[in-house]
């Protein structure tokens, strides 16, 4: 069984609020997240894993620390952002440190990839990181099995994906406070939920957007509807909305991550 392991930052235990100062410690929360993911994932049947990372500069994983039987995928930028190295020969995807999407009531560091996107929609249906994820996932036939983050993260996975194991490691009680899991414990809970959602693999269907495809962008600025409006082929519909269309998911979401880069650049 071939696994497929994203990690991000803002919804591993412990971590609150991005602040400069703790560089080091973000970056060993989530080595030590993504390391007992791995070591689940074999212990659950896998006989490859991929991890690949989701967080800022994607170069947050200390090499020298990371679990020896995995490679792991860092850098930006890179084909498909988050899901880089993903393809139809895998058999799961688990998102690790996972958080909701902008505007989320007590969502622990809510956002959908930066800050100039308030909301993001594909044939009509309203996302974050994680459907965006579990959806490219998707176009190539895989199922996301299981997500950890906060509470707010894995309420809107199961919302938009179904029964999938999910691993609440805090709670939210504003977008910078929350009641948390001390680190260990998350961990300990992380390594179960990975087996038992691998043990289920089997009966887990993709997430899939069926093309044609069509994305509404909604900024928070209009200075960043204004930078990309006059591409081609963006349809400009509100003072920070816009809108285009896509022959299929990764090519929609290929386009989406190229404008919003591009209109952060002109705030």
């Amino acid at each position: 069984m071939k696994v497929f392991i994203a990690v991000d930052l803002e919804g591993v235990a412990g971590y609150v609020k991005w602040d400069t100062a703790d560089r080091d410690r973000e970056r060993d929360l989530i080595t030590g997240e993504a390391n007992e993911s791995i070591r689940a994932a074999f212990e659950g049947g896998a006989t490859e894993v991929l991890v690949t990372e989701a967080h800022g500069n994607m170069r947050n994983i200390i090499p020298e620390k990371i679990e020896p039987r995995a490679t792991f995928l860092s850098g930006t930028p890179k084909p498909l952002n988050h899901m880089a190295g993903i393809d139809s020969t895998f058999d799961a995807a688990i998102f690790v440190g996972y958080h909701s999407k902008a505007g989320t009531e007590n969502g622990v560091m809510a956002h959908t990839y930066s800050g100039q996107v308030f909301s993001l929609r594909f044939n009509g249906i309203e996302m974050g990181e994680i459907g965006v994820d579990a959806a490219i996932a998707g176009h190539f036939g895989v199922p996301v099995v299981m997500v950890s983050g906060d509470r707010a993260a894995c309420k809107e996975a199961r919302d938009l994906l179904g029964d999938i194991e999910t691993v609440v490691v805090k709670e939210g009680v504003g977008r910078y406070a929350a009641r948390c899991t001390p680190v260990e414990e998350a961990r300990r809970l992380i390594r179960e939920g990975v087996k038992r959602a691998l043990s289920r693999v089997k009966g887990m269907a993709a997430f899939t957007v069926i093309p044609p495809v069509r994305c509404e962008i909604t900024f928070t600025d209009p200075s960043c509807a204004d930078a990309v409006s006059h591409m081609p082929f963006v349809e400009r519909l509100t003072g920070c909305t816009v809108a285009f269309n896509a022959a299929n998911f990764v090519q929609a979401f290929e386009f989406f991550n190229a404008l919003h880069f591009l209109a952060g650049l002109f705030r």
